[in-house]
């Protein structure tokens, strides 16, 4: 009965899944410009900017997470995180294939205007230093949270690079929704550091 439980539990994780496809795919479609890889970047990018914030969100409210799904906050955790990788990952390979170029993976500093508007390349290689972090927690000791807190800065950049850049972003009211994300974040992030 209790494994029951707790998959039915998961239903809320698909459940939620569901419902930012529909706000993403809703998103997308006020602005349909450009081709279906484009709506696929475009997307991944979306999703994954909302997966990696539930990720960083459930790392506030370890207990209620456990409650809620009847799994141990890391294995919610690591499904939104590892979900989010794979979504920012697919972001920058569809803009590569769409520019036909890996140049899309190089970091400018031509600027700080130029590196912010960019941000989102920076931010992909934070993330894919501070995620392997968690998982060699036992290997390296308390330094594990430090590389990991990188998380929090990579979503910053992320949320610069869209609000300045990002298609779906040019709304005023998502724009606002973006920079109220952040603000949770940066709150997480003091909240963490105490």
């Amino acid at each position: 009965m209790a494994r029951m439980s707790k998959s039915g539990k998961t239903w809320y994780l698909i459940l939620i899944g569901i419902v930012a496809l529909i706000l993403v795919s809703g998103l997308i479609s006020l602005r349909p410009c450009g081709t279906p890889l484009n709506w696929l970047i475009r997307g991944a990018a979306l999703m994954g900017y909302l997966a990696i914030f539930l990720s960083v969100l459930s790392s506030a409210y370890m207990r209620q997470i456990y409650r809620i799904f009847g799994r141990p906050f890391v294995k919610v955790h690591h499904v939104l995180s590892v979900t989010g990788l794979v979504l920012v990952t697919l972001h920058p390979l569809g803009a590569a294939i769409d520019a036909g170029s890996l140049k899309v993976f190089l970091p400018k500093f031509d600027s700080w205007g130029i590196f912010l508007q960019l941000g989102g390349r920076p931010a992909w290689y934070l993330i894919a230093a501070a995620s392997p972090a968690a998982v060699l927690r036992k290997t390296i000791g308390r330094t594990w949270r430090t590389i990991h807190f990188l998380n929090y800065l990579a979503f910053l950049l992320v949320t610069v690079h869209a609000i300045m850049i990002g298609t779906d972003l040019q709304h005023t009211i998502v724009k606002a929704v973006s920079v109220a994300l952040a603000l949770v974040v940066v709150v997480i992030f003091i909240q963490k550091r105490r």
